[in-house]
């Protein structure tokens, strides 16, 4: 667990926005609050988390959503919701296919217009939205959505979105994430005060304490591919099956 406070107290006092010992408070402690979760929220975004990384099936047909249904909440027949936060980001898409899944390349809403969608889907792409919930309340909706109409099962690898953390709270996170968030943070500080004489400094423990999670954790990072990648006596027929290597105009 890492503290907020502890945070904002060392990035403050990083960046000499307070001295050592002086608590931050006020409109400054509120601002560094602010910069604290979207230097969470970038850093999930760009899978430095590997504890908040995941995965889900679920069958998809074009369009699988992700939103947080409410008591009672009812989905349609034919729509295929995940009911939970839509995630962070999306690192990966798999499609099964036999025994095994077969990775899906990551695309634009724009390029996949241009694709065949009468077809097995081959690609994707993710945004997010908000829509109004039974209750009347607004509610963060993800849309995953593929080339393909016809019905498939998939993986999807994601990163879970962590919560707005107020200055009381702990993140749930290894204290090996403690100089990464921080310097990020402190970083995030100097660009938007200006404060030049820390920029620099900040900029390299931030990378420094990077580039140590991407040592310690890449063997850790989910497999998107599953056995997609596993050499088997089967594999020319689900790659034939599976269109595998073909061109979809």
């Amino acid at each position: 667990m890492i503290s907020v406070n502890a945070l904002v107290q060392e990035a403050a006092e990083f960046c000499s926005m307070t001295g050592d010992g002086e608590a931050v408070d006020g409109t400054t402690a509120a601002s560094y609050l602010n910069l604290l979760n979207r230097a969470v929220a970038k850093l999930n975004n760009d899978s430095y988390f590997s504890t908040t990384q995941d995965m889900v099936d679920s069958p998809c047909a074009a369009h699988l959503i992700f939103k947080k249904l409410v008591p009672g909440e009812t989905v349609p027949d034919g729509m295929h919701v995940v009911d939970m936060e839509p995630p962070e980001a999306i690192v990966g898409v798999s499609r099964k296919v036999g025994i095994r899944y077969l990775e899906l390349d990551p695309s634009t809403p724009q390029a996949m217009s241009a694709t065949n969608s009468m077809t097995l889907p081959c690609f994707y792409t993710y945004g997010t939205t908000f829509e109004t919930d039974p209750d009347g309340e607004t509610r963060l909706v993800g849309d995953l959505w593929l080339n393909g109409t016809a019905v498939c099962d998939i993986r999807v690898f994601l990163n879970r979105r962590l919560p707005q953390f107020k200055l009381t709270d702990s993140i749930p996170l290894s204290p090996i994430y403690h100089d990464a968030i921080l310097y990020t943070l402190a970083f995030m500080a100097c660009r938007k005060y200006k404060l030049a004489d820390y920029k620099e400094d900040a900029r390299e423990e931030m990378n420094s304490a990077l580039a140590i999670i991407d040592r310690n954790t890449l063997n850790n990072r989910a497999l998107e591919n599953s056995t997609a990648f596993a050499d088997s006596y089967d594999r020319p027929f689900y790659d034939g099956m599976a269109g595998n290597g073909l061109a979809i105009g």
